[in-house]
């Protein structure tokens, strides 16, 4: 007949039993409290897992129809765009018109007025014979041309009309005249000389450069051809005294 065991052993089994569940109650715990990791673990595809899902906040999802259409980028201005504004349009150079046959004869009349005018006045004003006799040959040779020019304009019915050059003319002559009025002597013989030079070099410029080249009447033509030849030579007179006067 057994022995019936000690009864005391069931406690203590007990109390090694709930020892050990509340270890591991405790190790459970701590491992729920833990912070979760850092990476996110996915899946084969390269997603996260269902257990990650709710650590990731959403994103908005938009389309390009829903973005707004940027302005575009103007081209950079370059230097002479950014000081120079471009002309509304180009500008036509400023030609001025052909003279006519009329103004032709208006400034060949302007001319030998004003040489008629000076030439008188030497006449009248000068002692010496050298200026005295350069003034008579203008007084006697511009008036001819003059009453010449005339008659082709009522001939060839050509009424002479102003233009700039006959109004510049016009202007120099009587600056020039009023100048010698208020001269005398020697002073008066030197500038009225001087006059001479640069006035029918001037009307020689003309003939050549603008009267000649723009005539149209068979009657001009020929005779600014002598009124040329006159100039020609009444400037080389005028040179000629002008030299002897500086001596």
């Amino acid at each position: 007949m057994e022995k019936p065991r000690p009864v005391v052993l069931v406690p203590a089994l007990l109390a090694l039993s709930l020892a050990a569940c509340g270890g591991s109650n405790r190790s459970a715990q701590s491992a729920n409290n833990a912070p979760p990791p850092a990476t996110t673990s996915t899946g084969t595809s390269g997603a996260p897992t269902s257990s990650d899902v709710g650590s990731i906040a959403p994103e908005t999802s938009t389309t390009s129809s829903s973005l707004p259409t940027p302005a575009p980028t103007p081209a950079p201005m370059t230097p002479s765009q950014m000081t120079t504004p471009a002309p509304a349009e180009a500008q036509a150079p400023n030609i001025p018109a052909p003279l006519t046959d009329a103004e032709i004869l208006q400034i060949t009349h302007t001319a030998n007025q004003g040489e008629i005018a000076q030439a008188n006045l030497a006449e009248q004003k000068s002692k010496n014979p050298r200026v005295k006799k350069l003034a008579a040959m203008m007084l006697k040779d511009h008036t001819a041309a003059d009453a010449k020019g005339m008659m082709i304009a009522k001939k060839d019915n050509l009424t002479p009309a102003p233009s700039a050059i006959s109004s510049s003319l016009e202007s120099d002559a009587r600056n020039a005249t009023m100048m010698l009025r208020a001269e005398n002597g020697t002073a008066f013989d030197k500038d009225y000389v001087d006059t001479q030079v640069k006035e029918h070099q001037a009307l020689l410029d003309s003939l050549d450069q603008k009267l000649l080249p723009n005539a149209q009447d068979a009657d001009v033509k020929a005779f600014l051809t002598d009124v040329r030849a006159t100039v020609a030579m009444h400037l080389q007179h005028a040179q000629n005294l002008q030299n002897k006067l500086m001596k």
